[in-house]
């Protein structure tokens, strides 16, 4: 089932995973899955060789999981900056026969080694443009940040790429991670009045790690604000107190996120199930 048609119909739950490393740790990646099932999400995401695991793993998984007894719908990541266009053909073949119809497409971070970029193709828009030319069989996502794309010259540029995913073929947007509800609001907005008409999902990672969530951050150009900052130093180097204070700060974050009339929530889980619970549990939702 394409996911836009479930946004469509209600306000999603759904839950980001990322494939190990090692085969040999997949198992504690479906008693993931196994634990947050309770919650009959509406989808699942794998991600696209995050973390160092292999792409193929991703395939694999997604997979598995979209022809298993898993209730909830599948959508698997694909990026681009280091395929060419035959290479994302023969990925898109095989995600068909392994009946997934949900993809979100990515242009992928910059590897370390620049000889793997192929600059075949470039884009996000590039791949989403790729995709819909192949084939009408899938429900395509995309990204979108609250406090704009790193690398964006300005608010407006960053706005206007949106928009060329949206008239390439993008159904709907998930957000980058993000810890003031103000920006998303205000993102959102400008996006509605830009001329932005697909549905936005907001994405949460509870925090279970100051140094790691510092990390993650400067990585994708998210900013942590400066009272939630200070909390965080607090317990810099007890991971279990940092988890307390994020399963705290993420309920009264999506809280208020459930009273503005948003399309769904999606959750950030890096492969662990009990911060995502308790936040679900608190909210009772």
């Amino acid at each position: 089932m394409k996911i836009i048609d479930i946004i469509n119909k209600k306000q999603t739950l759904s839950f980001e995973f990322f494939p190990p490393k090692e085969k040999s740790n997949i198992g504690n990646l479906n008693k993931t899955i196994d634990d947050l099932s309770e919650f009959n999400p509406d989808f699942v995401s794998f991600t696209y060789g995050a973390g160092g695991s292999t792409r193929k793993l991703t395939l694999e998984i997604s997979a598995k999981t979209k022809n298993s007894d898993f209730s909830s719908e599948v959508m698997s990541h694909l990026t681009c900056i280091t395929h060419t266009e035959n290479e994302i053909i023969e990925i898109l073949n095989n995600y068909e026969q392994s009946n997934i119809e949900n993809i979100i497409a990515l242009r992928g971070d910059l590897p370390h080694n620049s000889n793997e970029v192929k600059n075949h193709i470039p884009h996000a828009t590039d791949l989403i443009e790729i995709i819909k030319n192949h084939s009408n069989t899938f429900c395509i996502a995309a990204a979108c940040y609250p406090e704009s794309h790193p690398e964006s010259l300005s608010e407006e540029s960053d706005i206007s790429s949106i928009k060329l995913k949206q008239s390439k073929g993008a159904d709907f947007l998930i957000t980058q991670l993000f810890f003031n509800n103000n920006d998303f609001f205000k993102f959102r907005d400008k996006a509605i009045k830009s001329g932005i008409k697909i549905p936005i999902i907001p994405a949460i990672m509870p925090i279970t790690s100051t140094k790691q969530i510092r990390k993650f951050t400067e990585m994708c150009g998210a900013s942590i604000p400066d009272s939630l900052n200070k909390k965080l130093e607090t317990s810099i180097n007890n991971d279990e107190e940092t988890t307390k204070f994020g399963i705290e700060f993420a309920t009264n974050q999506i809280k208020e996120l459930l009273e503005n009339n948003i399309d769904g929530i999606h959750f950030y889980s890096l492969n662990k199930s009990r911060s995502v619970k308790e936040v679900i549990n608190n909210l009772n939702i």
